[in-house]
């Protein structure tokens, strides 16, 4: 696919207290080393694909707070995909050195399909939305891998700041550079429905 827009962004969108909210709503359920889909096949943690802590909530605030974002981007962009799930929200902390490697949120495909979950069998990943929750730190840059039909791949970096919100199809490889000095927090939301026909 190689849509007009690969990605919507929403500058200065989540105020300084709905950021706080969310840092809190993250402390409170706890920071673990994140897994990857790899990592669960092996007894190890694979660092050099992703190396940071993430939280895991459903807190209804959360959804309140990103959900209008998708809707908005789902529509101004000319995706109108199907969404109709949205799964556990992850806040992510990225401290020195930290930093997820390319990978997607989802292939949007029959075979990616989710096998289990009450809400989430027969479902894809169709759209991810991320923003930053912090400042002050350097590198953790986010970056898109773009496949357009009339040239090779293209890499760009949205100029990302504290409080944006961006929003991009879930089968879009993407990047967290490694952080060179202080922290960086993010909020990402994963939407789904049913797979591309």
């Amino acid at each position: 696919m190689d849509p007009k827009y690969a990605y919507w962004l929403f500058k200065g969108a989540l105020p300084e207290k709905d950021r706080n909210e969310i840092k809190r709503i993250a402390r409170k359920s706890g920071y673990s080393l994140a897994r990857t889909q790899r990592d669960h096949k092996r007894e190890d943690h694979d660092a050099s694909n992703r190396s940071t802590d993430v939280a895991f909530s459903s807190n209804q605030f959360l959804y309140d707070t990103l959900c209008p974002f998708v809707h908005s981007a789902n529509d101004k962009a000319g995706w109108k995909y199907d969404l109709d799930w949205f799964e556990a929200i992850q806040i992510a902390r990225y401290k020195k050195n930290q930093h997820y490697d390319w990978h997607t949120d989802g292939a949007n495909d029959h075979f990616a399909a989710y096998r289990s979950g009450e809400n989430l069998q027969g479902k894809v990943r169709k759209v991810s939305c991320i923003s930053v929750l912090s400042n002050g730190y350097v590198g953790g840059g986010l970056e898109l891998a773009l496949q357009r039909q009339d040239c090779e791949n293209e890499v760009i970096s949205p100029e990302m700041d504290v409080g944006d919100v961006i929003v991009f199809p879930s089968y879009i490889y993407h990047r967290s550079t490694p952080i060179l000095k202080g922290t960086k927090y993010s909020v990402a939301m994963w939407c789904l429905g049913p797979p591309f026909r």
